[in-house]
């Protein structure tokens, strides 16, 4: 019972936690084309670069075409879908994505800044977010990416939603970052299939497209919204820039991670939560830190949870609570959780 009472409060934090983080050039693609007709293995592992530039060619892939489709995502045990327009002008982005299941709710994306639309509660709630989401790939530089991974590419094709797609393994070369699966379209490089697996090669998450097209011109009816939202309540939440360590807070990073985000967010229970988000450039981990209060119940649980691809740890520090959470194996969440604690002042004279 008390497993189960660990793991609803989990999920409940990790519904909000998604909610955050889903509001995650024509050169680097044409790389990625022509390395999808003559790369191998071998070459990848002689030669780093191509693997990163493989990688960032999918980055650009998901950044600057047009596509339009649907895509579903099972973690869990359970699966949503989710309906995709993008289009990419030659200088911004367009986005909708809609929910295809449970509560309607649609995501409108110009570049960084994003709007969710939310008809049952009639509200628009607005957020910049640089966070990327599928089919994007990348959280930052892939600058010490050849310390860490290891690609390979099967040389018999795929197939995902119809298309020919190239197979891209990456393999962590430590214990601190999970293993991926990838299916790039051939001819455009776009994902159409990631998988993110434990270290014995089991899927923990999917996400893939069913149906796609891609290269087609996107109208603007197809980016219209669903709903008119005249007269609804509208939330425009501005994330405030801080640094945790000029907070007092002291952290060891996991090998090969990095800060890329610290910013201060309120939550729509009027709670205001500082957050890190930390990045390998393919795994991330987001640190959450907020007042403690003794009844808020998901601040009543402490250690370590599991659902899925998502790993959380939860601790209470002096007057804070601490949690850790990101798809990542166990040990990269717990060291880290364990690493934070707040430096005392010094003593006046």
């Amino acid at each position: 019972m008390k497993r189960a009472a660990g793991l609803d409060r989990m999920r409940r934090w990790r519904i909000e936690w998604v909610a955050v983080l889903m509001i995650v050039s024509v050169g680097l693609l044409s790389t990625a084309t022509a390395l999808a007709q003559t790369v191998s293995s071998e070459q990848l592992v002689k030669n780093p670069a191509d693997a990163k530039a493989l990688l960032e060619g999918i980055q650009s892939a998901a950044k600057r075409l047009n596509y339009q489709g649907v895509f579903s995502q099972q973690r869990d045990g359970v699966v949503h879908a989710f309906r995709m327009t993008h289009r990419f002008d030659g200088q911004r982005e367009e986005e909708l994505l809609e929910v295809l299941d449970n509560s309607p709710r649609e995501y409108w994306r110009i570049d960084d800044e994003v709007q969710c639309l939310m008809p049952e509660q009639k509200l628009v709630v607005t957020e910049s977010q640089r966070q990327e989401r599928f089919p994007a790939l990348l959280m930052s530089e892939l600058s010490g990416f050849s310390r860490y991974y290891e690609v390979s590419v099967d040389p018999a094709l795929g197939r995902v939603a119809g298309r020919h797609c190239l197979m891209i393994d990456i393999e962590p070369k430590d214990e601190y970052r999970p293993r991926y699966r990838l299916c790039a379209d051939e001819d455009t490089g776009l994902l159409l299939k990631a998988q993110l697996l434990d270290r014995q090669g089991n899927v923990l998450e999917q996400i893939a497209f069913g149906q796609v097209q891609i290269g087609h011109t996107i109208s603007d009816e197809a980016l219209a919204r669903s709903w008119s939202t005249e007269g609804w309540q509208r939330i425009d939440r501005k994330p405030v820039p801080i640094d945790f360590q000029a907070m007092g807070w002291d952290y060891t990073v996991p090998p090969g991670f990095s800060p890329v985000m610290q910013i201060r967010r309120q939550f729509s229970d009027g709670r205001e939560v500082s957050q890190m988000i930390l990045t390998d450039g393919l795994a991330s981990v987001s640190i959450f830190i907020e007042p403690y209060q003794k009844n808020l119940s998901q601040h009543q649980w402490q250690g370590a949870s599991q659902a899925g691809s998502i790993n959380l740890y939860g601790n209470k520090v002096e007057d804070s609570w601490v949690v850790v959470v990101g798809e990542a194996p166990a040990l990269t969440i717990h060291q880290l959780a364990q690493s934070i604690d707040r430096r005392r002042a010094p003593p006046t004279q």
